[in-house]
């Protein structure tokens, strides 16, 4: 996939895809170079903006990543950090469905991010990425996120992420 192809969004609900576009594209210049000092620059040219939905209290955002090698550990499988780092990520951008002024305008910081591991994905695997909104208030969130594996939907890894807002205060009150 060439890199300018890394975010191309199913066109189903054009609106909301733009919402987690805008986001997407924030980690790149005018020139689409991923910006210097970016800590996910070695995941975001495998990973795909698949689906966005916003259906009444229900939000939710999947993507395919491609594991390469340079994400693997010893054992040539994904590396536990680097699972934690694409769920810390994926699951943030789920919110950009449901930012508007005055409310989680930044998408937050995390409180927590809990990673369940449960089998390996070697380079080369394509893995789907399914993220929600659980919960989501004036001052913390939930967020739900499952990684498996493409070809046969096996679940590799799951996590439950906490975020709390950090907009000025003064939105928050």
């Amino acid at each position: 996939m060439a890199e300018n192809e890394t975010f191309e969004a199913a066109p189903r609900r054009p609106h909301i895809n733009g919402k987690v576009q805008k986001w997407l594209k924030s980690t790149r210049d005018e020139d689409g170079d991923l910006l210097a000092g970016n800590w996910v620059a070695s995941i975001m040219p495998h990973l795909r903006l698949l689906e966005t939905s916003s259906e009444g209290c229900h939000s939710s955002v999947s993507f395919v990543f491609t594991v390469q090698p340079e994400h693997c550990n010893r054992m040539h499988s994904l590396h536990g950090g680097c699972i934690a780092t694409i769920f810390d990520f994926t699951t943030t951008m789920v919110m950009a469905l449901v930012t508007r002024p005055g409310f989680w305008q930044s998408m937050g910081v995390s409180r927590s991010l809990n990673v369940t591991y449960l089998r390996p994905a070697a380079a080369g695997t394509e893995l789907l990425i399914e993220c929600e909104i659980v919960q989501v208030g004036k001052t913390l969130a939930t967020l739900k996120g499952i990684m498996r594996t493409k070809k046969d939907g096996r679940i590799t890894a799951t996590c439950e992420h906490g975020k709390v807002n950090n907009d000025s205060r003064s939105h928050l009150s």
